[in-house]
């Protein structure tokens, strides 16, 4: 394939990804007349102040209720102005045809497929495992952990090892999980508790915790997720964003310090997945069947020699980490 992107591309990149001949934006921080935001943590701070502009004259927000239940106060502010869709269930937008899949990413994470004149074009954001899939002519795939030597677990394994990694001690000094991104605290936490591990986090961690079990339609009260006030017990976790600086007194004495996220393991740490690697990219892309392949904060070229070396039309939107998917 050449190296130049397609002369007609089904996927540009103006302030989030659009799809060509479309009113529809998605992921982006500035819209045609329809914004789609495949999960809550897409919006960066600055997407959250250009928000506000969603509302006027035609303009409008298509996500889930649970996208909007996440982003919490500010999408409360948003619900008045959105297309609030159910996953699976296809809806006419004028010329459009829109359907919600369910990307497996969070709770009511999405992918959007659009279909006009025949065409179908797949904005995949995220991807967990499991994903649904519909047929496709074009696929957009945000590609932000598809480095060349990354290679991620699957969600029940990654699970499991944080598990591990939070009983190892549980009869001891507790560990400190450090978590990157901060958006996985919530799922990390309802997974320890879960199962039964005592868990103290950061005050953002804990908000973002209570948030998170309300999108699950969850009325039980946080179990034993409390908030970290300066001390802990011998057998309870400290969840804390690997930005945020770590108090002294939370590895006093000494404790493991672990870290988790999508790039923990090459540190040593426990390997999470938030997103699809290369590979699990490679087979999404394959079971769509489309021909022609966008790449959104690609962090490499990696994935893209692969796509075009199976015979796709495949390209990268924007430079290198311009979307600001998960901060």
């Amino acid at each position: 394939m050449p190296d130049t992107p397609l002369t007609a591309p089904a996927f540009v990149y103006r302030a989030g990804v659009r799809m060509s001949d479309t009113v529809v934006t998605c992921d982006g921080w500035a819209s045609t007349d329809l914004l789609f935001l495949s999960h809550a943590p897409v919006l960066s701070p600055h997407g959250r102040r250009g928000l506000p502009s969603v509302g006027r004259g035609r303009r409008r927000l298509l996500a889930t209720d649970a996208t909007l239940t996440l982003l919490g106060p500010v999408g409360e502010r948003l619900r008045p102005h959105a297309l609030i869709a159910s996953l699976g269930r296809p809806f006419a937008l004028g010329d459009l045809r829109l359907e919600l899949l369910s990307s497996s990413h969070l709770p009511g994470a999405a992918s959007l497929l659009a279909e006009k004149g025949g065409r179908r074009l797949l904005y995949a954001g995220p991807l967990g495992d499991g994903a649904d899939l519909r047929a496709a002519h074009a696929v957009c795939v945000d590609a932000r952990w598809t480095a060349a030597g990354l290679t991620l677990p699957a969600r029940a394994d990654a699970e499991a090892a944080v598990l591990a990694a939070g009983r190892e001690r549980a009869g001891g000094d507790a560990p400190v999980l450090l978590i990157d991104p901060p958006a996985l605290a919530p799922e990390i936490a309802q997974a320890l508790a879960g199962a039964g591990v005592p868990v103290r986090a950061h005050r953002k961690i804990l908000e973002a915790f209570g948030v998170y079990r309300r999108a699950l339609g969850l009325t039980r009260p946080a179990g034993a997720v409390q908030r970290f006030s300066g001390r802990l017990a011998g057998g309870e976790c400290l969840l804390w964003p690997a930005g945020a600086p770590l108090p002294a007194q939370a590895v006093r004495p000494p404790r493991a310090v672990v870290p988790v996220g999508p790039r923990a393991g090459q540190a040593g740490g426990v390997a999470f997945p938030f997103g699809a690697d290369a590979a699990r990219s490679i087979g999404y892309v394959a079971a769509t069947g489309a021909s022609e392949v966008a790449l959104v904060a690609a962090p490499d070229d990696h994935l893209l020699e692969l796509l075009r070396a199976r015979g796709l039309a495949a390209y990268r939107l924007g430079p290198a980490r311009q979307m600001p998917l998960f901060r």
